[in-house]
């Protein structure tokens, strides 16, 4: 760095002023230290003086490698000085000063002389931060006196992988438990805990001991441990709280190569209740609403099926290739279950699919069912049951499989994956769902959603409109001008200028902890009624009485640190006809992964959900440090046609305050940016994306099922499955003797039934895997097969077993069509047992018929990608279009495939793929329970059989007659 003059002067300036200085010091301490009389004493402090009096040059001290000037000037020459005024004195600075000011730290002057200028300026530059990075542990926190501050320690690094405070994990080199906590400076550091281990039977024989987590266990010893759970529930506290299950041993990071857990729940499952005597003065209290055992919902009070008290039930994540047991105990008074673990692919273990009479017997009241099979398949799943409309009362919950982050080829996309960062959503209705299914299918009850939960959490917001008015009844008088007084009453986040009119047309925003009243707003049933000015004269009542504030109730709150990037996962575990789109204010969704399988990342403003969907998503925490809203709109049976239900959670930065964002929520707000898996639209939009317009990434070219033998030109086999509502006298729901589908009956009353290919699936007394052997594949039906028989499925009702059968490792392709002729609707359909590559999604208009697409598929036209299409368990199939699905069939079984709409499944809107042979498929359990019809004819005699012992017996009494007579001759 080159100096100029002056800047040359007054460095050689203070070091002659401090050598002088130094000198006159060390006089000053020799006069004192040798002169002890009070003469010399004065002499000295005359010394002293001189030193004060000796004419100094300013002092400069180094600040950031920079030289400051911190005394004032002693002489006043303005044209090489800079004049300062520092509170109510001046100071005067040489040209080529530097200084700074404790109470700005991040300013920087100095003292210049610019080009052709007479007088010397004070120049203020600003220190830049934006290059101060801190390690990926540490965070850039404020210092009392400087500039940038300094990076402090908040998370643990170990072995490559971070950890926030109070997050424990288990070393796998020491079986160690490690936890991150915090200093009382706020530093994080590892604290290290010795794993504690049972003790050990000492006449255990060396055969039987084995290595478990690290801990020595004798199999007797386990054994018994297992057997003395069983007995009694109650004493095991731990399963009934969500901490036992995000601190469970095999929730941890998963490592390379790391030997497979054996992974132990309990499921008790059981009928339940909303605000339960567990959640105390929830909400009134809120922290009660997040005691054990308290289900909360939207507040609305009703009866509930749940595992272990808990909604959405606990979650499960394990590592691939995990062993994961799962002792289901049937708590329910009369009613069967099973669990179906959607998106295990069950190859080694079919008969653990969950799916009743098809891979196992229900699981009866009282009775206890294991679940063991291998996680296999990485990804984001779930778990519910497969059994009437339990899944949509509570009975589901999160299974995660993940893999060790090496392996993870979007792990450099972001920061962390946390448990925390999960969101299932579900439709939500305030009766029990075979209370809704019977009312809908025997009488005039509809089937649509009024809310949506997240996580479990919500607010029921129609209902809080009811509950802000303060009047029984309000009359609403048209005609008349309005008072001040009345405006304020209907004033909303709207705006202070929107009419009553405009009410009808717009959406009405809710702020919601704004307790201003809208009297304009009202519910019945599951509709909302926008009142207008051209009402005479209108009653409104409540809907119904809560006693509790709707509006205390807790949102789910997602936490995330300004400047990381965070992995979510949203799991769809719906039971009706209700997409849902999820997108975050001011914030853009980077989509890596659908149902378990990665593709290519796209940036996209919001995401379609349907029902046993799932998608895992990246968001950016780089806006400003606050709240904002997790959007949640309900689509098809959840619009402004039916219930409009929406639900919202929030987003919450580190440092921002624990309040409700500001921004104004309500249905009809509209997300920005493309709309990845849009309702019912196909491929080429530019605002949109089909979910077969997305790549899947290029090592699922080697994964069997999906392998890239499934892309080859022609597939094996090829099935057309089409659907619609069919108006026809399902003897269910219309004997045609009494009130068939035809007869006098409201529209209203008319229930159309989903089938494919006009065939209704029939389930079998028992279940098809265990019993296959004693069953006749005759007794099977499909399209053709019915056809063959002469049986018209088009103009009569047709249910039996639906079944599909292929060669074990061929390849199969399905074509599903939606006609659309009855309904605009849309259904998501699943597939147990594989995965399939989505070759094909296009909707051709808003109804086609099967003969239409089977005509385009002869000439080619259907469209097809054979490149890189992505891969799912569970796709949506838009209305009046078709959806095309490839794989190869390569496990062997009974594999179900159905609408993931719970009304549509249970009523035959499913049919089975059987793969392979009988002698293909693993062997049946030992002691694997059966179930089956008892049909016994020979207990009591029928009426001919009577008639024909009566025959026997007269006869026998005859021949009696004639040998007494002979007997009685001979002896005469």
């Amino acid at each position: 760095m080159q100096l100029n003059g002056n800047k040359i002067q007054n460095h050689l300036s203070v070091v002659v002023n401090r050598s002088i200085n130094i000198i006159f010091t060390m006089l000053y301490y020799l006069i004192i230290k040798y002169n002890r009389r009070v003469t010399d004493l004065i002499s000295a402090q005359l010394v002293f003086v001189v030193i004060l009096l000796v004419p100094q040059q300013p002092l400069y001290v180094a600040v950031d490698g920079l030289s400051v000037n911190v005394r004032n000037q002693t002489d006043q020459n303005e044209t090489d000085q800079c004049m300062l005024t520092v509170g109510n004195s001046i100071d005067y600075k040489r040209v080529g000063s530097l200084w700074i000011f404790p109470e700005d730290p991040c300013s920087l002057h100095s003292c210049e002389l610019q080009p052709n200028a007479t007088q010397p300026t004070e120049i203020i530059t600003k220190k830049q931060c934006n290059d101060i990075y801190c390690d990926i542990d540490s965070e850039l926190r404020p210092k009392k006196g400087s500039c940038c501050g300094e990076c402090l320690r908040t998370k643990c690094l170990f072995q490559d992988e971070i950890y926030i405070i109070g997050q424990t994990w288990q070393n796998s080199e020491d079986c160690d438990y490690l936890e991150c906590i915090a200093s009382d400076q706020g530093e994080a550091y590892i604290n290290k805990y010795p794993r504690k281990c049972p003790p050990l039977a000492k006449d255990c024989p060396p055969e039987l001991i084995y290595s478990d987590n690290c801990c020595q266990y004798c199999q007797n010893q386990l054994q018994n441990s297992d057997r003395s759970l069983d007995d009694d529930d109650n004493n095991n506290e731990d399963i009934w709280t969500e901490e036992f299950y995000r601190r469970h041993p095999c929730a941890r990071e998963c490592q390379e190569n790391e030997i497979p857990k054996l992974c132990r729940y309990t499921f008790l499952v059981e009928w339940y209740e909303i605000l339960s005597k567990a959640c105390y003065d929830c909400p009134k209290n809120r922290t009660d609403c997040f005691r054990p055992h308290c289900i909360a919902a939207d507040g609305v009070p009703r009866s509930i099926t749940v595992v272990n008290r808990m909604m959405p039930g606990p979650t499960i994540e394990v590592c691939q290739n995990d062993i994961v047991q799962v002792d289901v105990k049937n708590h329910l008074l009369g009613e069967s279950t099973t669990i179906h673990w959607h998106g295990m692919h069950m190859k080694e273990t079919p008969y653990m699919d969950g799916v009743p009479h098809i891979t196992q017997c229900p699981i009866s009241p009282h009775s206890t069912f294991r679940y063991k099979f291998k996680a296999e398949n990485t990804g984001t799943h779930f778990w519910h049951s497969h059994t009437g409309m339990q899944r949509g009362d509570g009975v589901f919950g999160a299974f995660i499989v993940k893999r060790s982050r090496s392996k993870d080829p979007h792990s450099y996309l972001y920061d962390f994956d946390l448990p925390e960062h999960k969101i299932i959503v579900q439709d939500w209705v305030h009766v029990p769902g075979v209370s809704m299914f019977a009312s809908h299918h025997h009488s005039r009850g509809d089937n649509k959603p009024p809310n949506i939960l997240i996580n479990g959490k919500g607010r029921h917001y129609k209902a809080i409109l009811n509950q802000n008015k303060n009047e029984e009844e309000v009359f609403i008088e048209s005609e008349q001008p309005r008072k001040e007084k009345d405006e304020e009453k209907i004033k909303s986040p709207i705006g202070a200028n929107s009419s009553l009119s405009k009410l009808n047309e717009e959406e009405i925003f809710l702020h919601p902890l704004n307790n201003d009243v809208i009297k304009n707003v009202t519910t019945d049933g599951n509709e909302i009624f926008r009142l207008t000015t051209n009402a005479t004269k209108r009653q409104v009542k409540r809907s119904a009485e809560i006693d509790i504030d709707l509006n205390s109730l807790p949102l789910e709150v997602f936490n995330v640190k300004h400047g990381y990037r965070y992995r979510f996962r949203i799991i769809n575990a719906e039971f009706l006809n209700c997409p849902i789109k999820i997108s975050i204010d001011n914030h853009s969704l980077t989509a890596i992964n659908s149902d378990g399988y990665d593709f290519e990342a796209v940036d996209v403003g919001s995401i379609v959900t349907y029902a046993g969907e799932r998608f895992d998503f990246i968001v950016n925490a780089n806006q400003i440090i606050d709240n904002y809203w997790i959007r949640f709109k309900g689509l098809m049976d959840c619009d402004e046609r039916f219930t409009s239900a929406f639900q919202v959670a929030i987003l919450r930065y580190d440092g921002a305050p624990p309040k409700e964002p500001t921004a104004e929520i309500g249905y009809h707000h509209q997300s920005e940016g493309i709309e990845l898996n849009a309702l019912n639209r196909g491929s080429g939009h530019f605002d949109s994306l089909t979910i077969a317009e997305l790549n899947a990434l290029p090592y699922y070219n080697n994964v069997p099922g999906i392998d890239h033998n499934v892309l080859k030109p022609t597939a094996d086999y090829k099935f057309f499955v089409y659907y619609d509502f069919y108006g026809k006298d399902n003897p269910v729901f219309h004997p045609s003797k009494y009130y068939g589908i035809n007869a006098s009956l409201h529209d209203s009353n008319r229930l159309f039934t989903p089938q494919l290919n006009h065939i209704s699936w029939k389930f079998p007394a028992s279940p098809l895997f265990s019993s296959r052997d004693s069953i006749d594949d005759t007794n099977f039906c499909n399209e053709t097969s019915l056809q063959n028989q002469g049986i018209d499925c088009h103009q009569q009702f047709c249910q039996c077993q639906h079944v599909l059968q292929v060669p074990l490792g061929s390849i199969v392709e399905l074509i599903i069509v939606d006609e659309g002729f009855t309904y605009d609707a849309n259904h998501p359909f699943h597939l147990h047992g594989n995965a399939f590559r989505v070759i094909g999604l296009e909707r051709l208009g808003k109804n086609v018929t099967i003969e239409k697409v089977k005509k385009l598929d002869s000439l080619n036209l259907l469209k097809r990608n054979m490149m890189k299409p992505p891969i799912k368990d569970t796709v949506t199939v838009p209305d009046g279009g078709y959806t095309i699905l490839r794989f190869a069939a390569y496990n062997p079984g009974f594999w179900l495939f159905h609408c993931h709409i719970e009304f549509h499944a249970e009523i035959g809107m499913a049919l089975v793929l059987k793969v392979g042979n009988n002698d293909d498929m693993p062997p049946v359990p030992k002691k694997f329970p059966t179930c089956h019809d008892f049909i016994r004819e020979d207990d009591l005699p029928s009426i001919n059989n009577t008639a024909k012992l009566f025959n026997i017996y007269s006869y026998s009494y005859l021949l009696y007659i004639i040998l007494g007579f002979f007997l009685s001759y001979t002896s005469l």
